[in-house]
């Protein structure tokens, strides 16, 4: 609302007060005035005759709205501005120097029409201060993922000499399982060479005592010993038989105890693993402690070629490798050698799942089943490789890294063969490892 403006103060020195005028000077305005009075009344001009003028008290009273309203939007504006939204009714106090509610009211029907003249809801910084709050919170929240995380990491690595110690455990109690299961299968084969050779000497004296009883029967003697000799040889060979069998079971019980150890070695090494992914050396200390971690993605496919017992490799799985910028080399190491296990239980057949869930539970999970058909048909040299002769397609793979470009993503393309095509053996095939191959997407 317009306010009463307060009389300026004059600058500079006081002003000595004004003399008040003297009789003479009062004649002298007053015949001065009564002559212009004469003068105006012989023009037909006589002020006296006429009516004493009226104001518009209407367009005065919608100029004195008008100066309220803009200084209550006035108001609204400054307050939205101080404070980044629009005012409510107990904001407003008149003791701070802000219209009151009855002030407004006089002026506008409602608060809501103040706010809705004002154009305060259609203000920029409103936007603004809701997307700054919407921001604040959700850093606020991923920070709070970020401490629990940090926590969760903390817990695992005081977790990690444990890991460790039982990780050394189970190889040592495998490598002394291997020790005994090599030992009872060359004590097995020395059973197995005795029993061969008792055999063939039971059956040499079998032959003679034929001879010799062919003879009684000719009228010659019988001896004695020789017969004492058979049954004494088909003693031993019956024992030795038994001692290759009791060697046989041996063997299946150690076999049986090394593959629970490599299990428990596996799930020890994942949950290594798991606790600091990025740590390139201490990762490949947990899964091979006599290693050292791989300089290149081509040192480590080819030492994993190396180790492979079912992984077959692909020359274009050494050539795609060498020009691979791939800065884990270590991941593409543990990641071979962890298929290569799966390649086992699939050439034996003994999955009862899917790929996906196998490859699971060896500590692989970013391995997807196929490509699409329209990315092998429009790309069809990039997703085949030969192999003794015959092409064959890529479509399995197992995503490696995060991020983006080639330096900090890979992948290891694959070829399934299930046994039905001929001369390709059923098994894993490594035909591409290195760059994301283009696909629809690309």
């Amino acid at each position: 609302m317009a306010k009463a403006k307060k009389p300026k103060r004059s600058g500079g020195r006081p002003q000595p007060p004004k003399a008040e005028p003297t009789t003479h000077q009062l004649r002298q305005e007053y015949y001065r005035l009564r002559a212009e009075r004469e003068a105006m009344a012989e023009l037909g001009l006589d002020l006296a005759d006429r009516e004493p003028p009226k104001g518009d008290a209407s367009w005065w009273a919608d100029t004195r709205d008008a100066l309220d309203r803009l200084e209550i939007v006035h108001a609204v504006w400054r307050f939205a501005g101080l404070t980044g939204g629009a005012p409510e009714p107990e904001d407003w106090d008149t003791q701070h120097g802000w219209p009151s509610e009855t002030e407004v009211l006089q002026v506008f029907k409602s608060w809501d029409e103040m706010l809705e003249q004002s154009g305060i809801g259609d203000a920029v910084f409103g936007e603004l201060t809701r997307k700054l709050l919407d921001a604040h919170a959700a850093v606020a929240e991923r920070e709070a993922a970020h401490e629990a995380a940090r926590k969760r990491l903390e817990a695992e690595q005081r977790k990690l000499p444990e890991l460790r110690r039982l990780a050394e455990s189970a190889r040592a109690k495998r490598e002394e399982a291997d020790g005994r299961a090599r030992e009872t299968a060359a004590q097995r084969d020395a059973l197995e060479r005795e029993r061969d050779a008792l055999t063939a000497r039971v059956e040499e004296l079998g032959r003679e005592l034929a001879a010799a009883r062919a003879s009684h029967a000719a009228g010659a003697p019988v001896h004695d010993d020789l017969t004492h000799e058979v049954e004494r040889l088909s003693g031993e060979r019956d024992a030795a038989a038994a001692a290759r069998d009791a060697a046989h079971a041996e063997i299946d019980r150690l076999r049986a105890a090394a593959e629970q150890d490599r299990r428990t070695i596996v799930e020890l090494t994942r949950t290594l693993a798991l606790v600091d992914v990025e740590d390139e050396a201490a990762a490949a200390e947990v899964v091979h402690a006599e290693d050292e971690p791989p300089g290149t993605v081509l040192e480590a496919v080819e030492r994993a070629a190396a180790e492979a017992r079912h992984l077959r490799f692909a020359p274009r799985a050494f050539e795609t490798a060498a020009e691979s910028p791939f800065r884990r080399p270590g991941l593409v190491l543990r990641t071979l050698r962890a298929l290569d296990e799966m390649a086992e239980r699939f050439a034996a057949g003994d999955m009862g799942k899917s790929l996906v869930q196998a490859a699971s539970e060896h500590g692989i999970t970013q391995y997807k089943q196929d490509v699409a058909e329209t990315t092998r048909k429009r790309y069809e040299d990039e997703y085949t490789f030969t192999w003794e002769g015959r092409k064959l397609w890529v479509g399995p793979h197992v995503g490696l890294g995060s991020g983006s470009g080639a330096g900090f993503v890979a992948r290891i393309y694959l070829h399934v063969a299930d046994g039905s095509d001929d001369g390709v053996p059923r098994g894993i095939y490594v035909g591409v490892v290195g760059r994301h191959l283009p696909d629809t997407t690309t």
